[in-house]
């Protein structure tokens, strides 16, 4: 009887191991809604890598369409029906109040806590901030840059303007030398067609003068005399000539086409745009550009850039979130952000990055920028967006 009782003790301790190891081992499925796979395979790299720690869980990667409002329509469309397809997905820097607002997506406050995040860069966080939660952990940044042409500030003995009045003034000089020497010369451009581009150029004006769109308690202030003078002042270089005629239908690729082509003394542009300035192929102005902050406005303390950039966010219905978020953590770790830096000049919204030498040798663009991407802000934090 005894050994019976002792046997039976036995089975009872191995039954839950046994079951803990078959429960640990039954294969799970995540479906990652995100962009299109790059050149080179980045996230097919990143996804073998977890494999190998987490061979229970098999990522299904299922491309979003190209065009970012697209991206928004389908995922809304699709978490809506409940039906728990979506696990987690890639979000644009805007998308926390809208998808938070719908109750689509969880707060993550206590799987991404506040001694995580600050190793994030300030603005990836604030993105991702909406009524007092966090709902997305960033993997990669981007911000709004101000490029000048350094041969022609040097040759007419200028300095970086690190005020719009300075701006105006300088790119007024230098464009009608430009011009009487027979050349096609414009002082300032940005992407200002009626789009995203115009409403990142515009945040950046009333930023830099001290203005906002909403205040700390989500009130419109748009109508303020900082923003009205920041416009005032742009208008006034329309005026000019210093922008572009047709700069009112300018996307991004219209602005670069006109400094590659060398008739441009001052651009706001993306980070992707010193690339492409340096291919001898498309661009004349190759070694010729310098970078700097916006420039601040005549009431403004300093210049902001508009941050943009992706994360990744929890959807509500996911039938599987723990493992998602192992996932998540995997794919927003050093490990993975590094690999996009080198492989796809993705800028990674860790700032401890900014200083792994493996990616300033690849991309050593990045060490120009880190004050830039240090002060960026978000756009306005609203389900209306």
């Amino acid at each position: 009887m005894k050994h019976v009782v002792i046997s039976m003790l036995f089975l009872g301790l191995l039954i839950p191991v046994f079951g803990a190891g078959q429960k640990e081992t039954k294969e799970v499925e995540l479906n990652w809604y995100a962009h299109a796979s790059t050149f080179n395979k980045t996230q097919e790299q990143i996804i073998a890598s977890f494999n190998k720690e987490y061979p229970n869980i098999k990522v299904n990667l299922i491309e979003l369409p190209e065009n970012t409002t697209d991206k928004l329509q389908a995922l809304l469309i699709a978490l809506q029906s409940g039906d728990g397809s979506i696990d987690f997905f890639n979000a644009d820097v805007t998308w926390a109040p809208v998808f938070a607002s719908a109750a689509l997506i969880e707060p993550l406050d206590n799987e991404f806590p506040e001694n995580e995040r600050k190793a994030f860069l300030p603005g990836t966080i604030a993105a991702n901030m909406y009524n007092g939660h966090i709902w997305g952990i960033p993997f990669r940044t981007d911000a709004g840059i101000f490029y000048y042409r350094k041969d022609l500030l040097e040759e007419y003995g200028e300095k970086v303007p690190a005020t719009w009045e300075e701006l105006k003034n300088t790119a007024n000089r230098i464009v009608k030398a430009e011009r009487t020497k027979g050349n096609e010369m414009y002082g300032m451009a940005g992407s200002l067609k009626q789009y995203e581009g115009l409403t990142c150029n515009a945040v950046e004006w009333f930023w830099s003068n001290g203005g906002d769109v909403l205040d700390a308690e989500g009130n419109v202030v748009i109508y303020s005399p900082q923003n009205i003078e920041a416009l005032s002042l742009i208008k006034e270089m329309f005026d000019m000539g210093l922008f572009p005629e047709g700069v009112l239908s300018y996307g991004s690729g219209n602005v670069r086409s006109l400094m590659f082509k060398g008739n441009l003394v001052f651009m706001r542009a993306w980070p992707k745009a010193w690339a492409l300035s340096q291919n001898p192929e498309k661009s004349e102005v190759v070694g010729k550009l310098g970078v700097a902050e916006i420039p601040r406005g005549k009431s403004g303390d300093r210049g902001h850039s508009a941050l943009g950039g992706w994360q990744l966010f929890l959807a509500k219905d996911s039938r599987h979130k723990d493992e998602a978020l192992k996932f998540m953590k995997f794919y927003t770790s050093e490990y993975a952000m590094k690999l996009h830096a080198i492989n796809d000049s993705y800028l990674p919204a860790r700032r401890s990055l900014y200083k792994d030498q493996d990616i300033l040798k690849a991309n050593p663009f990045f060490a120009m920028i880190t004050d830039v991407l240090e002060n960026a802000k978000p756009r306005p934090r609203s389900p209306f967006y």
